[in-house]
Formats: structure tokens, C-alpha cells, sequence
């Protein structure tokens, strides 16, 4: 199982991430920012980064990942925006 710092340095350290954010102790959601995301659809996306996981962190220890977004910059800046006005 994976602790939220571990989470978020390892998806820090994927190649071409802009910026990432984890909430949770146990149950561990992250935010993924990127700018290669643009010319990505949401499928492609997650599967590069949960492959990128898998990969670097191997399955068993992503079981208390509950979700991840993934986001470009201006998506990101967006719900940013939207939340703050709320």
C-alpha cells in the first residue's frame, strides 16, 4: 500500500508532468497536470499514467488509489476557477 507521498512523488517523476496534488490518508485521490494531456483523451490518459504506476510502483501497492484525475494546465485552471466562484 501506498502512503500519499510516495503517490505524489512518483507521479511527480513521470516524464512530462506539469504538477500533481494527493489528498487522502487511506483512500488517496490524486490530480495529474500535464500539457502532453492536450493531444490525449481521457482514456489514453489514464492508461498512461496507471500503466506508468504499475510500472514504477508494481499493482499491489496502488490497491488505496481510489481515483485520479488528469487534467492540461488550462482544464486545471478552469475547475480552479469555477470552484473559487462557488
Amino acid at each position: 500500500m501506498t502512503t500519499r507521498i510516495e503517490l505524489e512523488r512518483t507521479l511527480s517523476a513521470m516524464p512530462g508532468i506539469d504538477a500533481v496534488t494527493v489528498v487522502g490518508d487511506y483512500s488517496l485521490i490524486a490530480t495529474v497536470v500535464s500539457a502532453s494531456f492536450r493531444q490525449q483523451d481521457e482514456a489514453l490518459r489514464q492508461e498512461n499514467v496507471w500503466r506508468y504506476l504499475s510500472d514504477t510502483l508494481g499493482s499491489s501497492e496502488l490497491q488505496n488509489v481510489e481515483f485520479i484525475f488528469t487534467s492540461t494546465p488550462e482544464e486545471n485552471a478552469a475547475v480552479s476557477s469555477a470552484s473559487s466562484v462557488a
